[in-house]
């Protein structure tokens, strides 16, 4: 169906950042998983995601480790996340492989978006991206 209606203070918010190419991802519903301090990520099943929002390079940054022969970590792509309170993060996306579906992940600073918000078990979220320039970022609506 159509996109939902973003509230204006964020069309506001991506106006002063000349932000453009505005896409609606998907309906979240946080799981215990996304917020447990111990697992510090936000998980986003591909198959949910109701568009294309990368670019061919990073989908390919995405599939790239470090160490030799490319046999280390997953690099993930650093992008910054608005949070509903318009505040930045910047963190990494990463993109595991899973048995059922492939999802992207945002980590390693997840924890602090979800203390700084009082993320619980059962909020819903929407999720957007949108560029500035070339520079990926996602926005959360908290719903």
């Amino acid at each position: 169906g159509p996109s939902p209606d973003l509230p204006m203070q964020f069309k506001n918010r991506i106006a002063e950042l000349s932000g453009h190419d505005l896409k609606y991802l998907m309906h979240k519903r946080l799981f215990l998983s996304d917020v447990k301090p111990n697992n510090n990520r936000l998980s986003m099943p591909i198959n949910e995601i109701m568009c294309e929002f990368l670019t061919q390079a990073e989908i390919e940054k995405l599939d790239e480790r470090n160490g030799r022969n490319g046999k280390g970590r997953l690099v993930g792509l650093e992008l910054t996340v608005l949070d509903p309170c318009l505040r930045e993060f910047t963190l990494p996306l990463k993109k595991w492989s899973m048995q059922r579906t492939d999802t992207y992940n945002l980590v390693t600073d997840w924890n602090s978006i979800v203390s700084t918000n009082k993320f619980e078990e059962g909020q819903e979220l929407q999720i957007w991206s949108f560029r500035v320039d070339n520079k990926l970022y996602l926005l959360l609506n908290k719903l």
